[in-house]
């Protein structure tokens, strides 16, 4: 094999690693961690990423677009109402087995990586909100911004799944999820944070 090949060849094996590693034990797991797993040298980890961060932002650039993926895929569901939830529930379920990703997208990860990411999730929500609201099955005051919330007050729920039963989160999210329904009540006590707004929220929820 080649010089090059096997370089690709690690430099696969350590993003999958990461894949795994993150997804067990959330950005606490090292870059030493990481290449423990993928069989390799802590040296080769460092000739293919700087630190932790550079393997993390590769990772969750995948984990990403599947999102976007599922917020396109959610727009084909031909029930306005059906097509959010089926959105939430997808992703909900990824986070819940993924707790790297799940702390990425509430504010655990790096700046740069949320600055990135959340844009392009919100753009993708977009349009699922917009058939919601044009249907008037949302309450005309839930705006895609909320889901960062939503994702971060699932955080207990996916603890509980895991320690107690796989399924728990369910229960939770389809709590939230009831928020978001048009119904008689009032109007939300506080406006809707902006999108520019959505660094500074996510960050309260770090510990």
């Amino acid at each position: 094999m080649s010089v090059r090949k096997d370089s690709a060849r690690n430099r696969a094996r350590l993003v999958e690693a990461a894949r795994e590693v993150f997804a067990e034990r959330g950005f606490g797991a090292t870059l030493d961690d990481i290449a423990r797993h993928a069989g390799l040298g802590t040296g080769t980890a460092y000739r293919h990423f700087p630190n932790k961060q550079a393997l993390a932002a590769e990772v969750l650039a995948g984990a990403t677009e599947q999102i976007v993926v599922d917020a396109r895929h959610a727009l084909t569901v031909a029930d306005p109402w059906l097509a959010l939830v089926t959105f939430f529930e997808a992703n909900a379920e990824r986070q819940a087995r993924d707790r790297g990703l799940y702390e990425a997208l509430t504010g655990r990860g790096d700046d740069e990586t949320q600055a990135r990411i959340w844009p392009e999730i919100i753009v993708a929500v977009t349009d699922l909100f917009d058939r919601a609201h044009t249907a008037g099955v949302v309450r005309a005051d839930a705006t895609p911004q909320d889901i960062a919330a939503i994702f971060a007050l699932l955080g207990p729920a996916f603890t509980m799944s895991r320690e107690l039963s796989a399924d728990l989160w369910r229960r939770y999210l389809a709590l939230l999820l009831d928020g978001l329904r048009a119904v008689d009540r009032p109007p939300l006590p506080a406006a809707a944070p902006a999108a520019a707004d959505l660094p500074t929220i996510l960050k309260s929820g770090k510990t």
